[in-house]
């Protein structure tokens, strides 16, 4: 099952206050699919959602809503009342207008009824992502006057929501995973909150470890790529029978090396009988390193390590 099916399943389970019914209902039915005297239908992908939508119009209206199944790849609910006659009983009993542009917010009577109405909105018409893979919750709503209207009331709770067009629906949507948070304890939703943020943390504790991995990676490799200049450096100076001539300080250094070809310069200074910090060993080593080119011919001098 998707993060999105759990979610709606969970606030399918959000029983309304008695004062937030209609809002719930009308959240429900105004972001469906077509909710107007020639049709009230809504498609979705959730089954539980459909059935959900066609229990509450025919427990409060008495209406039949017939619920059929499709899609090829995936299926698609859709739970449409076919009956004109059911329609127009569902239009003389219900409680708030038919404007399928502007929310009516004569419903909302306390401070918890928006909250049920944005629920009912997003079973209708919303979507949100697994937060493991991307940050994404989104409303696809049919018209952009309503669109509109929902971000209108959506920011009214410091939810603010980004804008663009898919086929004749406009999607308001967000990135932001704060965004999301708000949105999901807005309706209800605590327990995904609580995982979204737990799976921030977890991206959080992953990348700080995969950049310490790359830096560590990035410093084990320079300090083998110095390690090789120095030591071959030191064995041409050796072969060329010049290592024993250099003076004490350069001698120690390339000794130390050559006795500890893997070791760190941190690790060198530790083991050094004289004291000496890694910046002192470090250009000693880049002494050495110049002592060693100025002694090759010309096509065969090699940059200079710095570090």
């Amino acid at each position: 099952m998707s993060f999105c099916a759990d979610v709606k399943n969970e606030l399918l389970n959000i029983r309304p206050a008695t004062c937030c019914k209609p809002s719930y209902i009308y959240g429900f039915m105004l972001f469906g699919r077509s909710f107007s005297i020639k049709r009230i239908a809504l498609q979705t992908g959730n089954e539980n959602v459909a059935k959900a939508y066609a229990d509450l119009i025919k427990y409060n209206y008495g209406a039949d809503v017939k619920i059929t199944c499709g899609g090829s790849k995936r299926p698609t609910y859709r739970a449409e009342v076919e009956s004109q006659a059911d329609r127009l009983k569902i239009l003389a009993l219900i409680d708030f207008g038919i404007n399928e542009t502007v929310i009516d917010r004569s419903l909302f009577l306390r401070d918890c009824c928006p909250q049920s109405f944005i629920r009912g909105a997003f079973l209708a018409s919303g979507n949100i992502n697994d937060p493991e893979k991307e940050y994404r919750a989104e409303f696809s709503v049919k018209n952009e006057a309503l669109a509109n209207d929902l971000d209108n009331l959506l920011q009214q709770y410091d939810i603010f929501m980004k804008k663009t067009k898919r086929g004749t629906a406009t999607v308001l949507y967000t990135k932001d995973s704060s965004m999301i948070e708000d949105l999901l304890t807005l309706m209800g939703d605590t327990n995904r909150t609580l995982e979204i943020m737990d799976a921030k943390i977890m991206k959080s504790v992953k990348n700080k470890i995969n950049r310490q991995r790359n830096c560590d990676n990035a410093n084990i490799t320079k300090t083998v790529e110095a390690s090789l200049k120095q030591r071959k450096a030191i064995e041409y100076l050796e072969k060329a029978d010049r290592l024993y001539s250099l003076p004490q300080e350069l001698l120690d250094a390339a000794l130390l090396r050559k006795n500890n070809p893997e070791a760190t310069l941190k690790e060198l200074c530790k083991i050094s009988s004289t004291p000496i910090t890694v910046s002192g060993l470090n250009h000693r080593f880049n002494k050495i390193i110049e002592i060693y080119e100025l002694s090759l011919p010309l096509e065969g001098k090699v940059s200079r390590s710095d570090g």
